[in-house]
């Protein structure tokens, strides 16, 4: 009688953040045999002792070469988690592929996938697969911006598909924020816009728009939205999943006041309020409740297009679950597929790894 094959040994680093912990909590419910780690060796522990299965901890910065090593070379995958990612991505990925184990992130910040690209040859040489940008930011969208493209260019394939926009809109619950994802977006360069020019990051100085002069999308809701200039992730992916030179993000006014209120009055950890009584409430979430999560909707428009005299346009919509839902969903279906041998080995993004797979994984649905 044999024995069942062992599961993927997986390290999920930044494990007690908010989305590490629904990582972990999902990656160890499907039977992974999970490490999880950080700084906090007391916060591990307690993690580790109410996540399912067997889990162990493991506590080191990352500054610790010598214990990341060690971390790093006794699992199969790495899942990093600890944002924000310009300050921490290099040790993670430096040390994965020293060991020769596969990265996976879940950074949403332009100019680190475009340092992460950087590194494709030494992964390759190793055999190993770098996916930053493996959650929300930006799996539905990197989705739906190479569904697009590949439509465009299947009904037009004597015309180059030169421009891509990407919109983003949210319910009220979808627009909620972690305490971790609200303290990225405070360090951006504030009235600095990122978008993909002649295949190149640039930046630009935001010029506001009246309201009435700002393009509109409909995100297949059959109502139109007003929508502004963004600085979202696939600025960088979506130029290595589509070819595409030119790209630029937007989401709608009211998702961008909604994200804005909870950026500047983030979800906060150990911070209590009192009520009028002068009762002490109980201790804040730092991020959006289970509820809130299964609530959730994100709403995404895409257009790709040709310039020239004869322009030729495609465009599609998706909807999708909460963002965070998306994330631990997204990480699932990727270390299930690694555990399946099923990898590209060097720098990718969602689609360039996997296709169109995460429309089914992550519960995503066509809407036009």
């Amino acid at each position: 009688r044999s024995e069942p094959p062992q599961r993927m040994k997986v390290l999920v680093y930044g494990a007690t953040g908010y989305s590490g912990e629904l990582v972990a909590n999902h990656a160890a419910r499907a039977g992974f045999l999970l490490q999880v780690a950080g700084r906090s060796e007391e916060k591990l522990k307690r993690l580790a002792s109410r996540l399912p299965g067997r889990v162990g901890y493991k506590s080191f910065d990352l500054d610790d070469a010598r214990a990341l090593d060690a971390a790093v070379g006794s699992v199969d995958a790495v899942v990093h988690c600890a944002g924000p990612f310009h300050n921490t991505y290099k040790p993670m990925l430096e040390a994965c592929l020293r060991q020769s184990k596969h990265y996976v992130d879940l950074t949403g910040e332009i100019q680190v996938i475009e340092a992460i690209s950087k590194y494709d040859g030494e992964a390759k040489e190793k055999g190993v697969m770098l996916l930053p940008a493996a959650g929300f930011d930006v799996v539905p969208s990197d989705t739906l911006a190479y569904l697009v493209s590949e439509k465009f260019k299947r009904e037009f394939p004597a015309h180059f598909p030169s421009h891509l926009r990407v919109a983003f809109h949210f319910n009220t619950q979808g627009a909620l924020i972690s305490r971790g994802t609200a303290a990225t977006m405070r360090r951006g360069k504030r009235g600095i816009l990122l978008e993909r020019e002649n295949g190149e990051v640039v930046e630009k100085v935001a010029k506001p728009k009246p309201l009435r002069e700002r393009q509109r999308c409909s995100f297949g809701l059959g109502k139109e939205l007003t929508v502004k200039q963004a600085n979202m992730a696939d600025v960088s992916s979506a130029f290595y999943s589509t070819g595409i030179p030119n790209i630029i993000c937007q989401m709608s006014d009211v998702a961008s006041m909604s994200q804005l209120k909870h950026v500047l009055t983030p979800f906060s950890e150990g911070v209590s309020s009192r009520d009028k009584s002068g009762k002490v409430a109980k201790e804040q979430p730092i991020g959006p409740d289970a509820s809130e999560n299964e609530e959730g909707k994100c709403f995404l428009h895409a257009t790709v297009s040709s310039s020239g005299a004869s322009t030729r346009q495609v465009s599609g919509s998706l909807e999708c679950p909460a963002p965070y839902k998306v994330t631990h969903m997204a990480i699932l279906h990727i270390l299930r597929e690694v555990e399946k041998n099923n990898f590209r080995a060097g720098f990718c993004t969602p689609t360039t790894a996997y296709g169109s797979g995460f429309l089914e994984a992550c519960g995503m649905k066509k809407t036009s």
